[in-house]
């Protein structure tokens, strides 16, 4: 390489730094937190909060500027529109995390908000990088912040759940890196773009291709928690801080989601000579079953959300399957729904458990006596379940439909089987989700139950729930939205 080939590479590098705004941001603020914390020491905690609010807020301001589509830094980083959707996303999402009731103890440390915002910075790297060794590393400033983050209730079962936690992370990621390895050394890159136009020129290379993806998948699966790598999810969900829980249960899922798309579609997955679709279609109707069916004996409201979460991401992983416009689309629509159901469910069960309200049955009679917290508990399990008039409905059918269409274009059997089994754990999902509901209103209880359900959280979640009836009565209003963006990726 000569001195005027480096200069111009570096003139490249040095003027695509601008598309790094945003995450730009994040690190710098991310570290005045530090510096907050050492000079505030677990003190000002409301100080801390609006900070990181405001850091939220200056980072979505400059999201518009840098998210030109396009491929930066020599293609190491690739830009598609579907960013503009998914970072505002995750940014609220963080928001909405740091105004949980339960969250007094935890916003009071500087680095209780620095590992947070580690999980969104991975995040937004990980939907635009275009090389598999920034893909890992993405991947992995999200898993150890989590990691750590599972283990801030300081109690023993939390201490427990974060090591399995890091045990089944720390082996799932030596399979993916040992894949990635495989895939560099059969392709001669690590540029996605680049490894498709080799498997468009070469696509059966026999089993090792098909072994170094498979590899590589089971990091996917772990973040997902498909089975069989979900078996992290209980216990994790169980001890963890609530809204660490329902925060790794939506931004990590919905970014490896993304990702996982534009790879498929980047890497042309299609051109290979095996069927790595029934493979995830194999995984989609295992997971779902697995969910449902274990969550249908759960007494733990939190232990029975993380059985849900396994069935659902059954349910959005049949976007990838499907990989055309409409059913990333659908995917989209999909993983935008659950954001917002997970949100509102967990931060009602942030009240409960603050309140000693741990168990299901505890939850009896409740709903009478506080008739708006009840209701809008009921509407969101409804949701869950993908029942009208409710944005949960809006996004299974959806997903059904965009699954239909392909199936009669493709014809694989293996899809029709996953149409069918699909609705049927839809059904099943009926007999938990409406527990809460039951106990709620209908099982009655001989003491007289209190709960300090506050105008604040009376505000949150009645947002939250009108978000998710909106997106049923005018769900065009975001099927808009994501009509504009294109998913030629």
């Amino acid at each position: 390489m000569n001195l005027s080939t480096l200069d111009q590479q570096l003139q490249t590098i040095l003027g695509d730094f601008g598309i790094l705004l945003p995450e730009a941001i994040l690190v710098i603020g991310s570290f005045v937190l530090i510096i907050m914390q050492l000079i505030l020491k677990d003190k000002g905690s409301q100080i801390k909060t609006i900070f990181n609010l405001f850091l939220l807020g200056l980072i979505s301001l400059s999201i518009s500027s840098a998210s030109v589509p396009g491929n930066y830094f020599n293609g190491l980083l690739s830009v598609t529109s579907v960013n503009g959707l998914a970072t505002p996303f995750f940014i609220l999402v963080t928001g909405v995390i740091l105004l949980y009731p339960r969250g007094e103890a935890l916003l009071k440390r500087g680095e209780y908000h620095f590992l947070l915002l580690m999980i969104l910075l991975g995040a937004m790297l990980l939907i635009q990088v275009n090389n598999l060794l920034l893909v890992y590393l993405s991947l992995e400033l999200i898993s150890i912040t989590s990691y750590i983050l599972v283990t801030f209730n300081f109690d023993r079962k939390g201490f427990e759940a974060g090591i399995k936690y890091l045990l089944f992370g720390a082996m799932s990621s030596g399979l993916m890196l040992y894949g990635l390895s495989l895939i560099y050394g059969l392709t001669g890159t690590l540029q996605i773009d680049q490894i498709g136009i080799f498997i468009g020129q070469q696509p059966d290379l026999g089993l090792w291709l098909p072994m170094a993806l498979v590899l590589f998948f089971v990091g996917i699966w772990f973040k997902l928690s498909l089975a069989p790598m979900h078996i992290w999810s209980p216990d994790v969900y169980e001890a963890g801080p609530t809204p660490i829980v329902a925060y790794i249960s939506i931004v990590p899922k919905v970014a490896v989601l993304i990702f996982f798309t534009q790879f498929a579609i980047s890497a042309q997955l299609d051109a290979l000579s095996f069927d790595w679709k029934m493979i995830f279609a194999g995984l989609a109707i295992v997971s779902m079953f697995v969910g449902n069916l274990t969550a249908l004996n759960q007494t733990n409201a939190k232990r029975m959300m993380a059985y849900s979460s396994i069935a659902h991401s059954g349910m959005l992983v049949i976007g990838v399957i499907v990989g055309n416009a409409f059913g990333i689309q659908s995917m989209l629509f999909y993983g935008i729904v659950y954001g917002f159901m997970n949100l509102g469910v967990f931060y009602l069960i942030d009240i409960f458990h603050q309140q000693g309200f741990t168990e299901i049955k505890s939850l009896s009679g409740l709903g009478r006596n506080f008739p708006l917290m009840g209701v809008l508990a009921v509407i969101l399990m409804i949701s869950l379940t993908g029942l009208p008039p409710t944005g949960g409905f809006t996004a299974k059918l959806l997903m059904f439909t965009s699954l239909w269409d392909y199936y009669q274009f493709d014809g694989s059997q293996y899809l029709i089987w996953l149409f069918g089994l699909g609705l049927l754990n839809t059904a099943i999902s009926l007999f938990y989700y409406l527990k809460i509901p039951y106990y709620l209103f209908i099982h009655s209880s001989d003491e007289k139950k209190e709960i300090n359900f506050s105008k604040k959280d009376g505000i949150i979640v009645s947002i939250i729930v009108f978000l998710v009836l909106l997106l049923f009565f005018k769900a065009d209003l975001l099927l808009n939205v994501l009509n504009q963006f294109n998913f030629a990726l």
